[in-house]
């Protein structure tokens, strides 16, 4: 272009508006694609931190369900941290289904039983969302029940047979004296067990939110008349202890399409 100063030429500007025939030739220069992995990295925050440390130590198995967590104070001592990150990190982690907080005197925050509330929430919002209707859950609990009780058949010990037979002596007593409200959490307790006697957590989890977005559904029906389903688990219970696969998953069927045809009617 010249010396500072100097006036450009008219060849110059021609020369600077086309390339020479040389480096319109030249290859672009390739462009590289950056692997996920080595994107920016964020810090965790300190609550983060917390809630990661714990769930460390719950997937080590050195928290085990219902032990007790050390107090807000002594983990905030601990960690060397304020208490209101702990608190923090203690309400993501109950968010999260790994946790429950419980008030009172012999209150405090404990490692949760199951893993199940992410899933019945997830399920939970697809129905409230318009994303899956009541008969999408019944379709899938009758075909999950179905998976349920044949692995049961197949895996059921001894202990499991006990459980479930306590269940139903429980729910009859509850029955007999009215307590329907409560009759109605023993019978959830009865799809958990027999979930678990298939030694599947992921089958106990996905029946446990299953079944508790159901039963939404069951109390706005109202109660039925003549609910048979005490005299249904006695029937299907004998079947599983007989490892009677065909007939109790027959049972199982038959009472979930009684129950989808009450709450159908229940709507109209």
């Amino acid at each position: 272009m010249g010396r500072p100063g100097a006036k450009l030429k008219t060849s110059d500007i021609e020369n600077a508006k086309t390339p020479s025939p040389r480096a319109s030739r030249e290859p672009a220069a390739p462009t590289r694609s950056v692997p996920a992995a080595f994107a920016p990295i964020r810090p965790l925050r300190i609550s983060e931190e917390i809630g990661a440390r714990i769930r460390q130590q719950i997937a080590a198995g050195e928290l085990k369900p219902n032990d007790r967590l050390p107090t807000e104070r002594e983990l905030s001592d601990m960690f060397a941290v304020s208490r209101m990150a702990v608190r923090e990190g203690m309400r993501n982690l109950e968010a999260a289904g790994l946790i429950t907080l419980r008030k009172g005197r012999n209150g405090g925050a404990f490692v949760a039983e199951s893993g199940a509330k992410l899933v019945t929430q997830s399920f939970r919002d697809m129905i409230d969302l318009g994303r899956a209707s009541l008969d999408m859950l019944l379709e899938a609990r009758l075909h999950v029940m179905g998976t349920v009780v044949r692995l049961a058949c197949r895996r059921a010990t001894p202990a499991d047979l006990v459980a479930l037979q306590q269940n139903l002596d429980e729910a009859a007593a509850l029955t007999e004296r009215g307590l329907l409200e409560e009759r109605t959490s023993k019978a959830i307790g009865f799809n958990r067990l027999l979930a678990e006697a298939t030694g599947n957590i992921m089958l106990t989890a996905v029946v446990e939110g299953l079944s508790e977005v159901l039963r939404h559904f069951v109390a706005q029906a109202g109660r039925r008349v003549h609910d048979p389903v005490l005299a249904v688990r006695r029937k299907l219970l004998a079947q599983i202890s007989a490892r009677d696969e065909e007939g109790a998953v027959l049972t199982m069927e038959t009472y979930l399409r009684g129950l989808q045809d009450y709450l159908d009617n229940a709507r109209r």
